[in-house]
């Protein structure tokens, strides 16, 4: 819920009223997820200052770490609150893909433009790459004569509803955590298929160890869709740059292009450039 500016004192409802002008109000679920991002970077915030931040009422300041705190996420304290620690990883995690999820919207809404009639896709698992079926355009779902392959439940959820999309879904052992297939049978299941295009997501993109991820299986899925692909889309906001996944897809310059927003480096976007990789900032 977003509070009225009327309910605010002058200056918090000027900038309240300025920041819906701009249409930059986060709404609820991506508000308490960049309090959780500012915890963990100073260990304590302020319910004035995130007021002043997010242009919203201290009232729902409150009620924001009011939740957090039921969901055993942070402690709140006099005019604010502090980190605490042992809180839940994986509702961490899934309020830092939810503070990413304007830019992955942005990033999904370019790459899909570079998808063509007839083409043959293949989509890694993953919040950005789902954000790239979601906006394909609406004529190459209804006649583009499109064929995805992929290993990755919520993609199949995405675009299975659309007839003339033709999808290969790639079984094998089941990562709950990820929505995704992997194992030996995914990529036997591979074996003779090709595709134009590989949308491929990261948790870390270095020079030194190129395009990583989290975990091992899905890596090893990952390296043959790579080889199974013409050109490799990498897919990643700005945050996953200058970090280290546990194991390397494959190396940064060998991928064709890379779509991230507006926030990556500019030292990063010169030098991957000056290497022949196409990169597009949203």
């Amino acid at each position: 819920m977003i509070a009225t500016v009327t309910d605010m004192p002058a200056n918090q409802s000027a900038r309240a009223q300025h920041n819906l002008e701009t249409g930059i109000v986060p709404d609820a679920q991506v508000r308490r997820a960049m309090i959780l991002e500012e915890l963990a970077t100073h260990r304590v915030v302020r319910i004035a200052d995130l007021s002043e931040r997010f242009g919203v009422s201290e009232v729902s300041i409150r009620r924001d770490l009011e939740r957090l705190e039921q969901n055993g996420l942070l402690k709140r304290i006099h005019g604010g609150a502090v980190s605490i620690p042992g809180a839940p990883i994986h509702e961490v995690s899934s309020a830092r893909v939810l503070a990413h999820a304007r830019e992955k919207e942005r990033i999904g809404r370019a790459a899909a433009q570079m998808i063509r009639e007839n083409e043959r896709l293949i989509f890694d698992s993953g919040t950005t790459t789902l954000q790239v079926a979601r906006n394909i355009p609406g004529h190459l779902l209804t006649s583009g004569n499109l064929t995805v392959i992929t290993a990755s439940l919520p993609i199949v959820y995405e675009l299975g509803a659309w007839k003339n999309v033709h999808i290969i879904v790639l079984g094998g052992v089941y990562l709950h955590e990820y929505q995704v297939m992997v194992g030996p049978q995914t990529i036997e299941a591979l074996r003779g298929l090709h595709a134009d295009t590989m949308f491929l997501g990261a948790d870390g993109l270095t020079f030194s160890n190129g395009v990583t991820t989290a975990n091992v299986l899905e890596a090893e899925v990952d390296r043959a869709l790579v080889r199974s692909a013409s050109r490799i889309v990498v897919v990643a906001d700005s945050s996953k740059i200058g970090v280290i996944g546990l194991v390397t897809i494959m190396p940064l310059t060998k991928i064709n292009a890379l779509i991230t927003d507006d926030k990556a480096p500019p030292d990063f976007v010169t030098r991957l450039r000056d290497e022949g990789v196409e990169v597009i900032t949203v």
